[in-house]
């Protein structure tokens, strides 16, 4: 008398959608990720700083040389309103 053996596979079912789950995963990831890259462009830029891009800052200005302008323009952050 043969000995029969039950055994459970995967059926074609679940590996279709573990399948499914991983490309939207990954669908995701991939949107958000060049998402974040561009808030982050915006929010390293001047303007994103709260400054101006200017050929020279005023007294109640300072100079952030770290943040990059175009044209030999400086980022120009005010630190206190001028009074007049």
């Amino acid at each position: 008398m043969p000995i029969k053996k039950k055994s459970q596979g995967l059926s074609i079912n679940v590996i279709i959608i573990a399948i499914l789950g991983l490309i939207v995963l990954f669908t995701l990831i991939s949107i958000f990720s060049k998402k974040t890259s561009e808030s982050e462009k915006i929010l390293e830029s001047c303007g994103g700083k709260g400054g101006n891009c200017k050929t020279q800052c005023d007294s109640s200005e300072v100079d952030v040389p770290y943040i990059k302008c175009q044209d030999n323009q400086v980022c120009c952050i005010k630190i206190f309103e001028k009074k007049e």
